[in-house]
């Protein structure tokens, strides 16, 4: 099974994916705390088409919607894409949530943290 650690020096950014596996290691293990502070403060996540907005309303999305689900990410392959502004692409498989199966999340940092993340099946 490939991680992001393998991933991330032949797809994306140093700094890009370390955010990104921060946000992955905190979702998989529950850590909310954590995970919210990979978001910029008015951060938004796009599930598939329902905006949550900021930090603490992430965190509650995550919880009711993944971590409470018992949920779990694992990236299959994580690429920078040039033509989305230097965004990054990570393809997962999702098990253990109500959404199963392949998925896919772009990443807009700004900053140093997540600025938008955008989850399509």
């Amino acid at each position: 099974m490939t991680n992001v650690d393998e991933l991330s020096d032949r797809y994306a950014p140093d700094a890009a994916t370390s955010l990104i596996h921060t946000f992955i290691e905190a979702l998989n293990t529950g850590d909310l705390d954590r995970l919210s502070r990979c978001f910029a403060e008015g951060a938004i996540v796009n599930d598939a088409g329902r905006e949550i907005r900021g930090r603490a309303a992430i965190g509650a999305w995550a919880e009711r919607e993944f971590v409470g689900q018992g949920g779990r990410i694992t990236p299959t392959r994580m690429h920078p894409v040039s033509e989305l502004g230097g965004d990054v692409v990570v393809e997962a498989e999702l098990t253990g949530a109500r959404r199963r199966g392949p998925s896919t999340l772009v990443v807009t940092l700004t900053e140093g943290a997540i600025a938008l993340l955008r989850l399509r099946a």
